[in-house]
């Protein structure tokens, strides 16, 4: 019986916990998996020597910066350059040749990317060089964009200034690395003709309302953080977001419903590529 009543005050200073960082800070981790955010928040409360959820409600008021660090162990900024070989050597062969062709025969010169949980920007800088090498000297006939959006402010930072460690630089396929990078020193900087399309904000899946009329939706590994729920919800809003016959690109580890997946074309299973269909009644 005892150990029913702890269990119960734990949740209700948790869920008071919660409802604060939202009221303060327009956060909403009740979205998030629940086991997930235990285990962040526990990392917080270990590293500042703390017992409880309350004490660590009442460390937030008189520390506001604590925040920021909170914010760095919910979002476990895990990319890298073309990250999972396989979805991008997909991604290069088939979808990009595909959708450039059926932007020709209807006379388009917009392409829109939208990079989801863009964590330090590797995975948008990826997308423009693919879609640049793949336009050849006819990139100057094309307006390119892509948008990298993300809930950390300082890994939207990182990826403006455009300029990673050289050790990132095997990530980066060798005629890419010897168009589109500067080496210098221990870093390399993203060149001007990559950087140029791409543009950072601050989003929050969750709450804010995202783009319009995209072309190719990257969203990965960010689906295990949410509840089953939300994920459903978040599958709505990128049918939403993209434009017909434009491509959804989930991570390779997650999961969806079938029946959230059900409006979607599957264009591969194994890679978790959906397209939105073309032609719709």
């Amino acid at each position: 019986m005892e150990g029913h009543q702890t269990e119960a005050v734990s949740r209700g200073n948790l869920d008071r916990l919660l409802m604060k960082i939202r009221d303060d800070r327009g956060l909403d981790l009740a979205q998030y998996r629940p086991r997930y955010v235990e285990r962040r928040l526990a990392c917080r409360l270990r590293a500042l020597g703390l017992q409880s959820y309350r004490q660590y409600a009442a460390y937030l008021d008189g520390n506001p910066d604590e925040y920021e660090r909170l914010m760095d162990t919910l979002t476990i900024n895990v990319t890298q350059f073309f990250r999972d070989t396989t979805v991008f050597d997909m991604f290069r062969k088939d979808i990009v040749p595909s959708l450039l062709a059926e932007k020709a025969s209807r006379h388009q010169r917009m392409i829109r990317v939208w990079s989801a949980g863009c964590a330090s920007g590797q995975e948008p800088y990826s997308l423009a060089m693919a879609f640049l090498s793949a336009l050849g000297e006819r990139a100057h006939e094309y307006q390119l964009s892509v948008l990298g959006t993300d809930i950390d402010p300082h890994a939207l930072d990182v990826a403006r200034h455009a300029t990673y460690p050289t050790s990132q630089l095997s990530q980066i396929p060798r005629a890419e690395r010897s168009r589109f990078v500067e080496v210098s020193g221990d870093e390399f900087i993203i060149k001007p003709e990559v950087t140029q399309h791409c543009k950072f904000v601050y989003l929050n899946l969750s709450e804010d309302r995202p783009i319009q009329a995209v072309d190719v939706i990257f969203c990965r590994n960010v689906f295990i953080y949410f509840n089953r729920e939300e994920q459903d919800r978040m599958l709505g809003v990128f049918w939403s977001a993209l434009a017909r016959g434009g491509y959804l690109v989930l991570g390779k580890s997650e999961r969806v419903a079938p029946s959230a997946a059900a409006p979607f074309e599957l264009v591969s299973g194994r890679e978790r590529i959906y397209r939105k269909p073309l032609a719709m009644p």
